[in-house]
């Protein structure tokens, strides 16, 4: 395994590859995500968030149920809005992991807002996230380069599979 320590800084790093340039622009512009998954077996991307605490099982099911209340306003509005992703809750040592996971394919930026928005409107305080001191174009530019590489899948889905993971002000890169 390869590993790159990558300052956050509100660019693409030219030397990284898209794949590693979109999951470093995840984790700098949405706090509440703990770690990112590309897997390229299954051409999916998982999105990991960290609650406090155990998640009772009634309300790991409100959220799906959230969640697909919210796909299918959207699906209603936008046909080609993408179907849910596959959620899964997990405990582990006191701490609720929540995965959800995404065909690249689906993928897009929408529904990546949506979602982000809606762990942090569900979850609230839960979620274990290190808010970063960026400025708002900060945020403005990790979202564009995410919207530009989301829009490319080409130039990355055929990559090989990488874990990214967020460590205090420092993202962590993993070549599977």
């Amino acid at each position: 395994m390869c590993e790159k320590g990558v300052d956050l800084v509100a660019k693409p790093r030219l030397k990284e590859s898209p794949g590693t340039n979109l999951l470093i622009s995840f984790l700098i512009r949405y706090p509440e995500l703990s770690s990112l998954r590309y897997n390229q077996a299954t051409k999916t991307l998982s999105f990991t968030v960290l609650l406090k605490g155990e998640i009772a099982t009634e309300r790991q099911t409100e959220f799906v149920e959230f969640l697909d209340s919210y796909h299918e306003a959207c699906q209603m509005v936008d046909p080609k809005f993408p179907t849910r992703g596959r959620v899964e809750h997990t405990v582990l040592d006191g701490v609720t992991v929540l995965v959800y996971e995404q065909r690249v394919e689906a993928l897009n930026i929408v529904e990546v807002r949506l979602l982000m928005q809606l762990f942090v409107e569900f979850y609230g305080s839960m979620i274990g996230a290190e808010a970063l001191p960026l400025q708002e174009e900060e945020l403005y530019a990790q979202e564009e380069i995410i919207e530009s590489i989301l829009g490319a899948k080409e130039t990355w889905r055929e990559e090989k599979s990488i874990v990214a993971y967020r460590d205090g002000g420092r993202v962590f890169v993993y070549n599977k």
